[in-house]
């Protein structure tokens, strides 16, 4: 008999692998003409500066309509996007990652810098949790649905994937997911995996040969114990109808997820091809890092690797997104602090000072580095319609808008590849009208964007509720179509 314990640990078992992969969908492939569809979004917590992202030419182009110096979006003096042409994206403080180095592609001619959307409706301050990736208010209530988990559910999206969405992060923290900026539906949040030990083993376990082979055998042989036991429940239930519901939404979900152990074991040749440094490996092991950025470059590389071998085709990136993980230490950045010393987050953050504001700026140059080292893997894999990256849309976004204590009236966002999804991610960048004029537009807009363009055209994504109104409906025409 299944007892209140054995049910607990069942629940457990669901928290390391259902609600990792999302809610279990059919899935079907392609039809032969098509491209495989893909989103990578990478999140920054409590704000992505516009003067850390603003090119010299966008500057002055701006700053020549203003007739004045741009400190903040609240200084633009146009009413209608500005776009810029061949802007030399990688002279911005933060996108020198843009920029071919040696061998490497030049990725500003496969980019898109935008300015000026706002999202007042979701709050700001510190962060908008889940409201960042849902466009709407999330604070103090439950969340909606947010952009990765209405992408994941879409079947030329998500086509024959393991995984619904790879979600993980980086963040001075000692719990393993972060629940605050990902949602699967509403009021059911999605985790975001910030132990990059435990990403590597729910995504390269079973082709693992160290600790994270032990760790994947051992959750298997849990599900299966599990399985069994409900099974058996199952049989002999003589209660409600309602219980047996729940007691059979526990059979059906441990059952798909031992189905995707099985997926996982079939496609050992392709994970094998990129396996990422596993647990162990290496000394000193990177994994042990209690340094939140070097915690980003291992989370990085498993999430490129996974889009590689085909686990999953949308993904989401934080670096210390939600309320409780934006307050991050960055040791790594000592040297950069006020004084060398590091000091808390929310401290580095109130401090104002030009080494403080270096330090944030550097966090966000770091984090595209790494949003640029998942380009550069896709561009050098071709696959139908050209390369990953012609199929692949990367997005660099702030979880609150432009900075601590944020008013949401700026967020400057980032795009990279997505040609064959039609965006016009060619070095341009495009700045809207400050929020308040009739033509500003939202992020809202941003994310029906991407709905558009794989191929599921809306523009219910993101409803504002009654006391707000979307300034204008449809996708950004500045960037895609």
């Amino acid at each position: 008999m299944i007892t209140r314990r054995r049910l607990l640990t069942s629940s457990a078992l669901l928290a390391g692998g259902a609600l990792l992969a999302g809610p279990f969908t059919s899935r079907r492939g392609h039809a032969a003409d098509s491209y495989p569809r893909r989103v990578v979004i990478f999140i920054e917590g409590n704000g992505v500066r516009p003067e850390c992202v603003l090119d010299p030419l966008t500057r002055q182009t701006l700053e020549s309509i203003a007739g004045k110096p741009i400190a903040s979006n609240r200084d633009y003096g146009h009413t209608e996007p500005v776009i810029t042409t061949n802007a030399p994206l990688a002279e911005a403080r933060s996108l020198g990652a843009l920029a071919a180095q040696g061998q490497e592609l030049s990725l500003v001619e496969r980019s898109a810098l935008v300015l000026g959307l706002s999202a007042t409706q979701v709050g700001g301050g510190h962060s908008s949790n889940f409201g960042a990736l849902s466009a709407s208010k999330a604070l103090g209530g439950a969340p909606s649905a947010t952009i990765d988990a209405i992408l994941a559910a879409i079947p030329e999206v998500r086509a024959m994937t393991p995984f619904d969405a790879l979600r993980v992060g980086a963040a001075t923290s000692t719990t393993p997911f972060n629940y605050r900026s990902c949602a699967f539906a509403k009021g059911k949040p999605a985790p975001i995996l910030i132990q990059p030990a435990a990403t590597f083993s729910n995504y390269f376990g079973a082709v693992a040969s160290g600790v994270a082979a032990d760790s994947y055998l051992q959750r298997k042989r849990h599900l299966e114990y599990a399985l069994e036991d409900v099974d058996r429940e199952l049989k002999a239930f003589s209660g409600s109808s309602k219980g047996h519901a729940k007691l059979s939404g526990y059979y059906e979900s441990i059952a798909q997820m031992l189905d995707r152990h099985e997926q996982l074991i079939a496609m050992k040749g392709a994970l094998l091809a990129v396996k990422p440094t596993e647990p162990g490996e290496l000394d000193p092991d990177p994994y042990l890092t209690v340094d939140p950025l070097e915690a980003l470059v291992l989370q990085t590389e498993i999430a490129a690797a996974a889009l590689l071998a085909g686990l999953t085709n949308v993904a989401v990136i934080s670096i210390g997104s939600g309320d409780g993980y934006w307050g991050n230490e960055y040791p790594s950045l000592a040297a950069l602090y006020p004084g060398k010393a590091v000091i808390g987050g929310h401290d580095l953050r109130h401090s104002g000072s030009p080494d403080a504001l270096n330090v944030l700026h550097e966090v966000t140059s770091i984090g595209v580095g790494q949003l640029a080292r998942i380009a550069r893997a896709l561009a050098d894999r071709p696959e139908p319609g050209g390369t990953m990256l012609d199929n692949t849309i990367l997005l660099y976004i702030s979880d609150n808008g432009e900075k601590h204590h944020s008013n949401a009236e700026e967020w400057a966002t980032l795009l990279v590849g997505g040609d064959n999804l039609g965006f016009k991610t060619d070095g341009r960048s495009v700045a809207y009208p400050r929020s308040g004029q009739p033509n500003n537009r939202q992020t809202s807009n941003l994310f029906n964007t991407l709905l558009h363009s794989v191929g599921a055209p809306t523009d219910d994504f993101g409803h504002l509720g009654a006391e707000q109104t979307r300034v204008a409906k449809g996708p950004l025409a500045e960037l895609w179509g």
